[in-house]
């Protein structure tokens, strides 16, 4: 479904008629491009009808961020307190973007953006569970960059965040630094660029574990994930927040076949 708001001019062709509020609630919902359902969002925030609001909250809970984030804007826009509940919730959000918006939505509604919620998920925190037992230990090594455009903090984080998915297998800081394994990571790629009126940012990252002493090569796993905002609502203030989000998500793709293999040892 193509969300088209036009005006007919003198001399030129009649432009489509504009959707009905109840179809573009139902693109909300439905539809399979998450580009017509972030327009959606966002026309029923211009709306400003208190009608859209259930389908604006249901939105919340939309598998793509982007989507998700143009919802709770537009709630704010709406202006209801119905909607506090709901973007409470979404102040922690995985996503940054998401959470940016809930925060400035609540602000918008006179909300506390500090209200007591379930708390966001651990930094990190491995889906496999380790197995009781044998306790390992693990180096951490510094992480790299062959990209040549990810600065030091996003480097630091892809440790930090490498850290928080072997905490629960053994010890990560060893004496000496002789762990019973070493891990090595890599940034790969990082780059941004326009598609198809998207801003999209990349990032591709690279796991090494090695067996300690000898550093023979145990384990290589990589992790790719790409990151997406409408160019039209795009900032370049954004583009730190979805490096990080892009990391981090091609961290967890990487790093489910290395926690699968060191829950086994």
């Amino acid at each position: 479904m193509l969300l088209v708001v036009g005006v007919v001019t003198s001399g030129a062709r009649p432009a489509r008629a504009a959707p009905r509020i109840e179809e573009v609630e139902e693109a909300l919902g439905h539809d399979r491009s998450y580009k017509v359902r972030v327009d959606a969002a966002l026309v029923l925030g211009r709306l400003r009808q208190t009608r859209s609001i259930p389908a604006l909250i249901g939105a919340l809970k939309d598998p793509n961020p982007a989507v998700r984030a143009s919802a709770a804007q537009s709630l704010g826009h709406i202006g209801s307190p119905i909607a506090k509940d709901a973007l409470a919730k979404a102040l922690v959000d995985p996503a940054p973007s998401v959470r940016r918006s809930a925060k400035e939505a609540m602000r918008a509604l006179g909300g506390d953006v500090d209200v007591e919620t379930p708390p966001a998920p651990a930094l990190g925190r491995p889906a496999i569970r380790p197995r009781a037992g044998k306790k390992l230990s693990f180096e951490v090594k510094p992480m790299g960059d062959q990209s040549q455009r990810a600065g030091q903090a996003l480097r630091s984080h892809m440790r930090d965040f490498v850290l928080a998915q072997l905490r629960p297998f053994g010890d990560v800081s060893p004496p000496d630094n002789q762990g019973m394994y070493a891990v090595d990571g890599v940034i790969k790629d990082l780059s941004t660029s326009t598609r198809n009126g998207d801003v999209e940012v990349s990032c591709a990252v690279q796991l090494v574990l090695s067996r300690q002493p000898g550093g023979g090569v145990f384990l290589l796993t990589s992790g790719e994930a790409t990151v997406q905002r409408p160019r039209r609502l795009f900032k370049p203030q954004q583009k730190p927040g979805m490096e990080l989000e892009a990391l981090e998500n091609a961290l967890r793709g990487a790093s489910e076949d290395l926690l699968n293999q060191i829950s086994r040892q």
